[in-house]
């Protein structure tokens, strides 16, 4: 009886000490935060700092300290924060807003400088093109077409707009080479565009990959990345330069937004329909292989990771899906007040 009862207890530790390496990422932490706003848009890091920006739409801009775990302050005038871009060497943030306006902040000091005009509706997404020096601000959805702003940063200004034939951009891939590229979700086509002249360098389709989504890219291996939407969603991994595809391989729904770990050659993919953060090991510039799913919270969509800790910041909020009748649209979700939180999960 008392060796059956020893062996026992050792299976029992056994199966609570799992190797680390199998559990992939664990949750560090999860802190609610206080708000009332039925929305978020993206969230970023700084690069020289421990703060997490969180674009709260309603909520206006939070300053996260991902060190401290704790809300720094909200910035004032920062109500309709959609996404925020840095530029390096210049003390500012620049935040788009749900209202078409751009604000100016003073990064050290945090403060709102000033709103700039740019569109009528509301801006999605921007990123910064080292080649040229210039901000590109992407528009949200409008009917069939879509924007392209050219930001000065240095002059904050506007400096041209151009119109293109896309329904929906989501977030553009600065290629590093004076070019950038732009997924076109509903034309199920990767466009890459040059950044001064804003002309269609190439456009790829891909098979299997019915809407394009998200982007990364691995620039030592020349690798894109492309996370696919669509009732069979895939992730392909294609040739940087010639767009020629070399892997795929299923993933989760609704993917969102996608990071390359290149410390641990791992691709991270974030679902929020499906609630959980997938790992996909690459062995070599061809070949990679799903790893496993680590369970995270519905709506968890949007990603923040940093390269140095290796560690992923992913908001959600609580929220009721309201029942519909048989031949009525599914109902948006109604978010829950005061349940905003911003989840840690650390390698």
């Amino acid at each position: 009886m008392i060796l059956a009862l020893g062996m026992t207890l050792g299976m029992a530790v056994a199966v609570r000490a799992a190797p680390t390496d199998e559990l992939l990422y664990h949750r560090e932490q999860q802190v609610r935060l206080p708000g009332s706003g039925d929305s978020w848009g993206f969230v970023a890091l700084d690069p020289t700092r421990p703060y997490l920006y969180l674009a709260r739409r309603e909520n206006g801009l939070g300053v996260f300290d991902v060190k401290r775990q704790r809300l720094v302050k909200t910035l004032a005038n920062s109500a309709g924060a959609n996404g925020v871009v840095q530029v390096p060497g210049l003390d500012r943030l620049f935040v788009l807003n749900t209202d078409g306006s751009l604000s100016v902040v003073e990064r050290s000091s945090l403060k709102v400088l000033k709103r700039i005009a740019v569109a009528q509706s509301n801006l999605n997404s921007a990123v910064y093109e080292p080649a040229t020096g210039q901000v590109i601000i992407v528009s949200g959805r409008r009917a069939d077409r879509s924007s392209l702003f050219v930001f000065d940063p240095r002059q904050e200004r506007v400096t041209a707009a151009h119109e293109l034939d896309v329904k929906k951009i989501d977030p553009l891939l600065v290629k590093g080479d004076g070019s950038f590229f732009l997924p076109m979700r509903d034309e199920g086509k990767v466009a890459r565009l040059s950044a001064k002249t804003f002309e269609v360098l190439d456009s790829w389709q891909f098979d299997g990959c019915v809407r394009p989504s998200a982007l990364a890219q691995d620039s030592e291996r020349r690798r894109l990345f492309v996370a696919c939407r669509g009732d069979q969603p895939r992730l392909v991994v294609a040739d940087l330069d010639s767009g020629v595809p070399k892997a795929s391989l299923p993933i989760t729904r609704d993917v969102n937004a996608l990071a390359y770990d290149s410390a641990g050659r791992r691709l991270l993919v974030p679902s929020g329909v499906d609630a959980n953060l997938t790992l996909v090991r690459q062995d070599d510039a061809d070949h990679y292989a799903l790893l496993g799913s680590v369970s995270t919270l519905p709506m968890a969509y949007n990603m923040a990771f940093d390269p140095q800790s290796r560690k992923v910041y992913l908001p959600a909020m609580d929220f009721t899906v309201p029942a519909t009748g048989k031949d009525e649209p599914k109902a948006d979700p109604i978010f829950h007040p005061g349940t905003f939180s911003v989840t840690t999960l650390a390698p």
